[in-house]
């Protein structure tokens, strides 16, 4: 019975694994160069939007000093942006120029990458896994989330959203 047990287990977990979709890899998006050196300093006239509210200014001080984390030459940067409200920008560590993510933030447990067990992004590839969280109907502590694939798009300077999930509710009890 142990054995016959083990081996519908083993079954199941090729089964699963030969459908995971891996259309949306790291491996697929590399970063044509990855740069070793730290942010030095954040060029706030390249959003004064994010330049004149201090607490999201505060936190996306904090990424001066850490060395790329994604597409070879940003660093990552969520902030809090009110009551369970996130977003993100990319800080350029070779300029420090910002840019404002077209998603709210990275997510671990994207939809659309199961393959990439758990990550976000990584520092040589030009792909990240982000969500966008939505209240899914007035008076409702309930979401509605979508998740996506951005890419950056180094010769056009821009990021672009490549593929979106249907919307999903997540209870928030």
């Amino acid at each position: 019975m142990k054995r016959i047990l083990s081996a519908v287990a083993l079954s199941l977990c090729v089964a699963f694994a030969s459908n995971a979709d891996d259309r949306f890899t790291f491996e697929k998006y590399p970063a044509s160069a990855v740069s070793n050196k730290a942010l030095a300093k954040v060029d706030w006239s390249s959003s004064k939007a994010l330049a004149g509210q201090w607490r999201i200014k505060e936190s996306i001080e904090g990424t001066v000093g850490k060395k790329a984390d994604f597409a070879g030459h940003f660093v990552v940067a969520t902030y809090g942006c009110g009551t369970g409200c996130q977003a993100t920008v990319f800080v350029d560590v070779n300029d420090g120029k910002l840019y404002k993510a077209p998603m709210q933030f990275p997510s671990e447990s994207d939809a659309l990458a199961p393959a990439n067990v758990g990550v976000a992004h990584r520092q040589n590839s030009n792909a990240i896994f982000m969500s966008d969280l939505r209240y899914y109907k007035a008076g409702s502590p309930d979401m509605m989330q979508n998740d996506g694939v951005v890419l950056w798009n180094e010769k056009a300077k821009k990021f672009e959203l490549i593929a979106k999930s249907k919307p999903f509710l997540v209870k928030m009890d």
